[in-house]
Protein backbone atom coordinates (compact mmCIF):
# COMPACT_ATOMS: atom_id res chain seq x y z
CA UNK A 1 0.00 0.00 0.00
CA UNK A 2 1.71 3.37 -0.97
CA UNK A 3 1.23 6.81 0.18
CA UNK A 4 -0.96 9.93 -1.39
CA UNK A 5 -2.78 12.65 -0.69
CA UNK A 6 -6.18 13.67 -0.91
CA UNK A 7 -8.12 16.35 -2.25
CA UNK A 8 -11.59 17.30 -1.40
CA UNK A 9 -13.62 18.31 -4.41
CA UNK A 10 -17.18 19.18 -4.29
CA UNK A 11 -19.46 17.62 -6.82
CA UNK A 12 -20.81 20.30 -8.75
CA UNK A 13 -24.31 19.24 -9.08
CA UNK A 14 -24.92 18.02 -5.19
CA UNK A 15 -21.74 19.85 -3.39
CA UNK A 16 -21.19 16.90 -1.81
CA UNK A 17 -17.56 16.77 -1.11
CA UNK A 18 -15.53 13.40 -2.97
CA UNK A 19 -11.82 12.72 -2.69
CA UNK A 20 -9.25 12.49 -4.96
CA UNK A 21 -6.18 10.57 -4.15
CA UNK A 22 -2.77 12.35 -6.03
CA UNK A 23 0.06 10.76 -5.86
CA UNK A 24 2.64 14.02 -7.09
CA UNK A 25 4.09 15.83 -4.48
CA UNK A 26 5.28 14.72 -1.21
CA UNK A 27 2.39 11.99 -0.24
CA UNK A 28 2.40 12.23 3.64
CA UNK A 29 -1.48 11.12 3.69
CA UNK A 30 -2.47 15.01 3.72
CA UNK A 31 -5.77 16.25 3.03
CA UNK A 32 -6.81 19.70 0.93
CA UNK A 33 -9.11 21.67 -0.93
CA UNK A 34 -9.07 21.78 -4.39
CA UNK A 35 -8.89 25.81 -3.19
CA UNK A 36 -5.70 25.40 -1.39
CA UNK A 37 -4.27 22.63 -2.56
CA UNK A 38 -0.20 22.95 -3.98
CA UNK A 39 0.42 22.85 -7.42
CA UNK A 40 2.48 19.86 -7.32
CA UNK A 41 -0.17 17.79 -5.62
CA UNK A 42 -2.40 19.13 -8.11
CA UNK A 43 -0.75 17.34 -10.64
CA UNK A 44 -1.96 14.01 -10.56
CA UNK A 45 -5.38 14.83 -9.41
CA UNK A 46 -7.16 13.12 -12.19
CA UNK A 47 -5.42 9.99 -12.03
CA UNK A 48 -8.66 8.21 -10.88
CA UNK A 49 -11.34 10.47 -12.87
CA UNK A 50 -13.52 10.42 -13.62
CA UNK A 51 -15.00 10.66 -10.00
CA UNK A 52 -18.68 9.58 -9.84
CA UNK A 53 -20.63 10.96 -7.27
CA UNK A 54 -23.43 9.60 -4.97
CA UNK A 55 -25.55 11.52 -6.59
CA UNK A 56 -24.54 10.24 -10.42
CA UNK A 57 -22.46 13.27 -11.66
CA UNK A 58 -19.26 12.68 -12.94
CA UNK A 59 -16.46 14.93 -13.00
CA UNK A 60 -13.10 15.62 -12.78
CA UNK A 61 -10.54 18.99 -12.71
CA UNK A 62 -9.44 21.17 -14.57
CA UNK A 63 -5.94 21.57 -12.99
CA UNK A 64 -4.58 24.77 -14.91
CA UNK A 65 -7.69 26.46 -13.77
CA UNK A 66 -8.74 24.68 -10.34
CA UNK A 67 -12.53 24.27 -11.69
CA UNK A 68 -14.33 21.11 -11.51
CA UNK A 69 -16.02 19.76 -14.97
CA UNK A 70 -18.64 17.33 -15.42
CA UNK A 71 -17.66 14.80 -17.87
CA UNK A 72 -19.98 13.75 -20.34
CA UNK A 73 -20.53 10.26 -21.49
CA UNK A 74 -22.62 9.22 -23.83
Amino acid sequence: MGMFDSVLVKCPKCNEGNQFQTKSGECLLKEYTLEDCPNDVLQDVNRHSPCECDCGCKYSVDIKNRKVIINQIN
